[in-house]
This record gives structure tokens, sequence and C-alpha cells, in this order.
């Protein structure tokens, strides 16, 4: 299983680590020499993380598989705790939430533990009776000695009671905030065995965990020395012999304790949730409080917008949904098994607001298609008006790239409107509309409803008919946004609302140009528009966000071509074609950017549509009988970059009066 995959050795993998920290920067823990102080009354107190140099270690939180590296002060290991007042008021600084005392009744009678200050103290007898096995070994040799060791650690994978014992150890350490000690009498084989299954949960190395192991050799090099000297006294033969073995720690123990593990079980995966009855779920809570992942699976591939979810998805391990019950620790840690994000990163940083928001910008330009054709009022005689009710939908669409996802914008609406003819040379416009559209990016959707007016006049220079002219016209919306976010890997759905408002402003110079029987209209024209969006905080998933209030400006260089046929009749009513030909240079950046955070994280967005460049050409014709006049209209739209595409169409009714 995956507790006991092949991997390099410690020394090839740090190694590894140093080159890698060349293209993604290292996180503190990766960093993080072992500071643990060292306690001259708990000498095999130490971190989980790792060893020091000095004791056989790196000096370094160990790595692990998936390039994680353990977390220092998160769990602690130690022998009993008889500690003077140096050494507890050293531990307590530490800040130990709880004290688990693997030991038997009469060995806490024995040498009581000295609580750090603030910690929980809980007793967990992983023997089950009042006093340790009595064990005594058929003769004085090292052999019977080392099988006698082998066979009680054995134990700990086939006695039912000591099981218990160690689940009720690793669930307490999976429930509790931490950080969290735990010890026996020496510290090294209740304790040792406790320390070799995180260890085999956090994919430690098998020789890192056997160093680690073995270490407790070093750390109670003291106290073996002076009881082996003792030995010695009493039984002189035993002088030369490494003695490790009957004061201390010796390998074959451990090794006893995992074959017996694959022998019962199949694998250490098999022991801890058959044997111990833990749970995945229980596994990745324990695996995520000690280890950190430097790295995501597939992350240093991403770009772009993917490239931001990865990270943030990356951060999210130091905040509180790591290393508890919560879906986005099931979810990380499953993407680690499993070799891949699946698709969470394209769907978490909230791409699909960015498009939102380019999508208001963009609005004043179909307000454009509805408007144009009413906005001149050349047709109109000096203090006639014309009430006109314009219906419009479209699509457009922006290509994904470079770890962008592709974006859909459907819009429809219409606009209630009147034109007069003030003068020879003047018209005003007026208009009340409603717009409904839809913006879908990265697997989520946003409805953008915007209730608008629409304010406009022309004055020609010599007449509306024919010559030099300028236009303006001032738009205003109020707009209402609401956002759908469906998350992969179980995380949720995430849901949010807000209210905005976009303005535009147009200004343009004209010319209409008679030439029989066909009326060429160029125009110029410069456009700016801003569009804001209150910030807001999404519900409804563990991931949702905090997405800032967004306030983005465009401004943009127009030109506009005009070729409208004269009327021709037809039965009762007359018939008018025309095509139109216009150009958008957008200045400055045409992307825009959303961010959002989560427990002080940041992941920032950028929409789909980046194209500087629009081209439109549209078809229309107009029927008119008397005062009542029908017009339709198609147009079709393309821009650079992301390769943007559209289609629009537009069906409008008149009366003049």
């Amino acid at each position: 299983m995956y507790f006991y995959r092949n991997v390099v050795s410690r020394s090839l993998l740090l190694s590894f680590f140093a080159t890698l920290s060349c293209f993604f920067p290292l996180t503190a823990s990766a960093q993080q020499a072992i500071a643990t102080p060292l306690l001259g009354t708990a000498e095999n107190f130490r971190d989980l993380a790792g060893i020091a140099a000095s004791y056989g270690g790196t000096g370094f939180a160990n790595p692990t598989d998936h390039f994680g590296v353990m977390r220092t002060r998160v769990f602690y290991r130690s022998n009993a705790l008889s500690l003077d007042d140096a050494d507890w008021t050293t531990l307590s600084s530490l800040r130990i939430g709880r004290d688990i005392d693997l030991r038997t009744p009469a060995e806490i009678s024995a040498a009581p533990d000295r609580v750090p200050a603030g910690a929980l103290y809980t007793n967990v007898n992983i023997f089950g009776s009042s006093n340790p096995p009595s064990l005594a070994p058929s003769d004085l040799s090292l052999d019977a000695v080392r099988t006698l060791a082998q066979n009680g650690y054995r134990t700990f994978v086939t006695d039912p009671v000591e099981r218990e014992g160690f689940r009720t150890v690793l669930l307490t350490l999976a429930h509790d905030p931490g950080p969290d000690l735990f010890h026996c009498s020496d510290g090294k084989d209740r304790t040792g065995w406790t320390a070799a299954l995180l260890e085999s949960i956090a994919s430690v190395s098998p020789a890192t965990r056997m160093n680690d192991y073995l270490a407790s050799n070093t750390y109670l090099a003291g106290l073996i020395d002076s009881e082996s000297a003792a030995l010695v006294a009493a039984v002189p033969g035993l002088k030369g012999e490494n003695l490790n073995p009957v004061f201390g720690v010796d390998a074959s123990y451990l090794q006893a304790a995992l074959d017996q593990a694959t022998a019962s079980y199949g694998s250490m995966y098999g022991y801890l949730t058959q044997g111990l009855g833990l749970s995945l779920e229980d596994i990745y809570v324990l695996r995520a409080k000690m280890v950190e992942y430097m790295t995501l699976p597939g992350q240093y591939a991403f770009t772009g917008n993917d490239a931001s979810g990865a990270a943030f998805l990356n951060a999210l391990q130091n905040s509180s949904l790591s290393g508890n019950y919560t879906a986005y620790n099931f979810y990380l840690q499953s993407s680690i098994d499993q070799g891949t994000l699946g698709g969470v990163q394209r769907q978490v940083g909230g791409q699909v607001h960015a498009d939102a928001a380019s999508y208001l910008l963009r609005q004043p330009r179909w307000i454009d298609e509805a408007i144009t054709p009413y906005a001149n009022g050349r047709e109109l005689q000096e203090g006639q008006t014309r009430v006109w009710l314009a219906g419009l939908g479209g699509g457009f669409w922006s290509e994904g790239r470079a770890g962008i996802s592709p974006s859909t914008e459907r819009s429809a609406g219409s606009v209630l409107g009147a034109t007069s003819r003030l003068s020879d040379r003047a018209s005003a416009t007026l208009g009340l509309g409603y717009t409904w559209g839809l913006v879908e990016s990265a697997g989520a959707s946003a409805t953008v409803n915007t209730v608008l007016a629409t304010i406009g006049g022309r004055y020609g220079f010599s007449s509306l008919e024919a010559g030099p002219y300028v236009t303006a016209r001032a738009d205003g919306g109020w707009v209402d946004y609401q956002s759908n976010r469906p998350m992969g890997g179980s995380l949720g759905t995430a849901t949010g609302h807000a209210n905005g408002a976009v303005f535009s402003g147009l200004a343009g110079l004209g010319d209409v140009i008679r030439l029989d029987p066909v009326t060429i209209t160029p125009q110029l024209g410069f456009r700016v528009t801003d569009a804001t969006l209150g910030g807001f905080t999404e519900s409804g998933s563990e991931v949702a966000l905090g997405v800032h209030g967004l306030d983005n400006t465009s401004s943009s260089l127009l030109f506009d071509l005009d070729l409208g046929l004269d009327r021709r009749q037809l039965g009762t009513w007359t018939i008018a074609p025309a095509v139109t030909l216009s150009y958008e240079r957008v200045l400055g950046d045409p992307q825009v950017a959303s961010t959002g955070t989560r427990y002080g994280y940041a992941v920032s967005q950028k929409s789909a549509y980046d194209s500087h460049d629009l081209w439109k050409a549209g078809l229309g014709v107009t029927v008119q009988r008397n005062a009542c006049r029908i017009e339709a209209r198609a147009n079709a739209v393309a821009g650079d970059g992301a390769g943007s595409t559209g289609l629009s169409g537009q069906l409008s009714l008149s009366y003049n009066f």
C-alpha cells in the first residue's frame, strides 16, 4: 500500500528538494532545522518531525513521499516526564495541549508525570494491566533477550487489548488541535511503535523510520551505559558485549512488529484500518497534521488561472481546513494519493467573477445595437417623436488558453425609448431597458441582470440629413449579480450575490454622405465604461471565497461605417437594407482580474476575454408602413487574443407621431 512505497534514500531526496527549491520556494517547514530543546530529566524527549544531527539525524524535518516535509511542533515523543523545574518550564513553553501517558498504573505510581502547564493529562494503558507484562528470557544470552523482545513487539499487532490502546492514541491525536506529547517509561518501545505508526502514515521512508527508532539508543546513552555497567558487574562474562538490545532498542524489534503487521493484515495499511479500525478519513487527518506538501500533483506544470488555483489549494494546507475532519482535507489528501487535483484547481479560484466583470464592461456595445437605428432622428420631421421597442439577444465566446478556461456569454433584453427631432439640426434620445446575462466558465455560472437608462443626442452642423455631425450618449445601469460555482472533489457549491453598477459615456464625430441611392455614414468615436461589483462572501463550500469588490474602467476608440440603401416600395410597405461595419480598439489591458480570499490566502483569476481589437459586421433590413416601422438586424463580431467571437440579433418596432 502507499504507506510503504519505495523511495530514494534520504540524502538523495534532500538533494532533490534542494534542486526543486530553485523552482518552488521552500516552505518554512522544509527550511527549518530541528530545534527541539534537550531535557536532562526526560532524555528521550524529541520532535516526531526529525532528529538533531548530533543524535544521528539530518538536523532538519524529515522528507516524506510525494514531496512532503514533516511539520515540526505537532507531535512530541518522550520517556516519563519526571521533570525538574527547569525542564518543566522549558516543556511548558512549547504549549503542549495533551500529555498522553502510555504506561500502566504501577509505572505511573512509581514515577508520576509532571504535566506541562496548560496540558491535559490522558492515560492510555497500552498493556491494559496494572503492571507491565512480566517477561523473563529462558537464559541470559543476548539471543534470548532479542527473541523475548521481538515477541513482545509482535503483540503490538496480535493482542486485541494493545491494538485498542494504539487505536485510542491515534484517534486522540487526530481529534486534538495539538501539539500533543505521547510517552511511556523509557520512550522507546510503546512510544517507538506509536511513532513508527505515525511516520508510516506520513509516508516517511522505511530507512528514516528505522533510524528514528534506533535514535533512542543515542538519546538514552547515559542511562544505557549505567545500566550496562551494573549488569557487567553482576555478570562479568558480558563484558565487551553490545548491551543496547537489553536496555535500549534493536532494529530486529521494530522489524518483528512490521513483519507481523504484514503477516496478519497484508500491509501496514491493513493493520491500521483492519487491526486498529482507523478510517481513511482518520489517516488523512493525521497525515495532514504531520506533513506539508511542497508541491501538489501537477502543480509545477500549471499556468495561468490553473496555477493560481493550485497555489491556493496548496496554501490552504496551513489553514484550519487542513488536519481536521473537513471535506477539503479529505479531498487534498486523496488527491495526493491519486496524483491529480481532479480539475479543482480550475474551479476554486472563481474565474467566472472576472469573466462577469469583463461582460459588464462590454455591455454598452450591445446597447449600441439596440439604440443606433433610432438615435439619428434623420427620418423624423421637426417636432416629431418616434417611440420604439427593441429586443436583442446574442452570444459571445472566448477560447481558453494557457491555464485559463474558455468562457461563454449569453444575453437577452429589451429597451423602450423615444427619439425626438428637436430642430432641423438636433435630435435627442431617451431609453429605459433591462438585460439578462449568463456568463459561464470553469464549470461555474453567473447571472448578470441590469436595469439601465440611456440618454443621448445628435447635432448636425448643417442638418441631420447630410453633412458632419457630433453625437454623445450616456448610459447607466444598476446590476444584480448572482454566482454559482460547483466544486469538484466533494467540496460543495459556492454561491454568491452582489450588486453593482455600470456607467458608460460615448462621444463621436461623423458625416452623412449622400450618394444616391446609398447613404454612407462613417463615424469616429471614443467610449469610456466603468463597471463595479460590490465585494461579497460566498457560501456553500469550505473553499468559498470572500470576493473583493471589482471596479474596472475601460476605454475604446471606435470606427463605424453604415451603408444604407434608399427605401424601395414593396406593395404597401417600403423596404430598406443596410450594412454596418465596425472596429473597436480597446486601450489598455482588456483583461479583467478578480481576487478572492479564504483564511487569509488570496487567489486571483483573469478573464478569458483579452481582445484589444474587435471587428463587427452587421446586416439589417427595415420595413415601414406609414408611421409603423419594423427593423431586424444580425451581427457577427470577432476579436484577436483569445479568439473571441460573437453573434447577436435584434428585432424592433417603432411608431412615429
